[in-house]
Parts: C-alpha cells; structure tokens; sequence
C-alpha cells in the first residue's frame, strides 16, 4: 500500500483507505501557434503549463455506526484545511503536490463503511522532491567569462538558487556580475561596488536578488534551464577576481 498524506492527514491509515487516484497526470499544456505568413500551418511559439486537479478515491470504515459518522467528520475537517502538501510515495521516494481539497464527496454505503471522491487543486500543478538537490557544486572561478556544465533532473525546468561569493577582486567599483542561462542567454546583472566577502543570491524560484542578505537592485531575467544537459553562464568585468559559485534546486516533475 503507498503511502499518501494530506497535511499531516493519514489517507492510508486509521480507518482511511485510498483505491485510485489520477494525480500522476500532467497539467494541462496551453500551446499556441501562429499561423506562418503565406505558408501552410502553424509555428509553435509558447507553451504553458496551467494549474491541474486531480481526483483520490477510496473509502472510510469503523467497527460502529458512530465510529464512522466520527471518522467522516475528522476526514472532511481534514479535507477543509487549503495549501497542504500532498504527499505520495513515488519511485522509492516521495513526490509532494501543493494541494487544496475543493470538492468532497462522501456517501456511506453501509453502518461501516463509506466511500469517498476528494478533487484537489494543484496550483502549479507539477511535483515536488521534498528535498533539495544540488546543480552546481562549489567552483571557484579566476577568468572573467565561464561556462559551467549543469545537468537539470526531474520532467521540469529548474529554477535554482544561485550563489556567488567574492573572495577576493581587483577593480570592483561600480561593477556588473551577471548570472545567465549559457543555453538561452536569459539572465539577470548586478552593478554595484563589489568588495571582497560579498555575497550574491539570486533565487530564480522566489524571483528575489540580496546582496549580503540585503535585496539588491537588478537588470535583466531570472534564469531557468530546461530539463537535460545545460551550462551556467558567469560574467564580470573586474580586473581580477577569485569568486566561488554554486547553484541548488528542487526537481520538479510534470
């Protein structure tokens, strides 16, 4: 039996059993495509993913009428708290949903036993490791142009936290550092007056810039890198500089 929580709710457990769901499915993929001037077809030019829902069934059961009737109200009162993370074990591990239950329905079919259909909504609709990977080790750069090799895992993009600590640096004064994606060019600078010890965060994910825990000023995008084989972009213009750079995220799978 797989494992499933709901906040801190035991969907497998305690008189609770889960039969089915479809929450492994994809969240829908909005793709628009523009006709080509003079030509025959189309040319895709986005695509986006929406929020999804998802359905868990399964049933409730107790040794009594009253059991039951309890079991039912500790399960909607449950069901009724939003932005909970739904937990499911997945591939020896656990994928986790942001989730809000919006439409319950339970019905009994004896003293004993009840089923139950909960649809969830998935804001951003994909999958979450619990915990964080990292996607770019520790590296300490001494030229002012690098490409370092990534690979981003999960079925989703990456949107990772970047760190850059200046450890040392000649000709700091009203300098740039800029953080780009070495595929797609998207990325963001950072002018400013750079001093040995600063450190640089940028959070693609919470779309948040601090220099030394201070948000900082910013040009440009923030970064993501599509799943597969990749290359994170550093670019300055100091005279010199000895900088470390590092980079981490959580997979995401559709």
């Amino acid at each position: 039996m797989i494992g499933i929580l709901y906040g801190s709710f035991n969907m497998q457990g305690d008189g609770v059993t889960v039969t089915d769901t479809n929450v492994y499915s994809s969240p829908p993929n909005r793709i628009q495509a523009d006709k080509l001037a003079e030509s025959d077809g189309a040319l895709v030019v986005k695509q986006q993913y929406d929020s999804k829902t998802f359905t868990v069934e399964g049933y409730l059961r107790a040794d009594t009428l009253a059991g039951l009737e309890t079991l039912m109200d500790t399960f909607k009162a449950a069901m009724a708290v939003k932005n909970q993370a739904f937990d499911i074990d997945y591939a020896g591990g656990v994928r986790r949903y942001l989730a809000s239950a919006q439409n319950v329905i339970v019905a009994k079919s004896s003293n004993t036993t009840a089923g139950f259909s909960v649809e969830f909504l998935s804001p951003d609709g994909v999958g979450w490791d619990v915990d964080g990977s990292p996607l770019l080790s520790a590296s300490t750069l001494t030229t002012s142009n690098v490409l370092t090799s990534i690979n981003v895992g999960g079925t989703y993009q990456a949107e990772p936290l970047v760190t850059v600590t200046v450890n040392s640096l000649t000709g700091g004064t009203d300098k740039t550092i800029t953080i780009s994606n070495g595929t797609t060019l998207r990325g963001l600078s950072v002018t400013r007056t750079w001093t040995a010890g600063d450190v640089l965060e940028i959070d693609s994910l919470k779309k948040s810039v601090f220099v030394n825990d201070i948000p900082a000023e910013f040009s440009g995008q923030f970064p993501r890198w599509s799943i597969g084989d990749g290359s994170v972009s550093y670019l300055d213009d100091f005279s010199t500089r000895d900088v470390t750079i590092e980079a981490s995220y959580t997979r995401r799978w559709l």
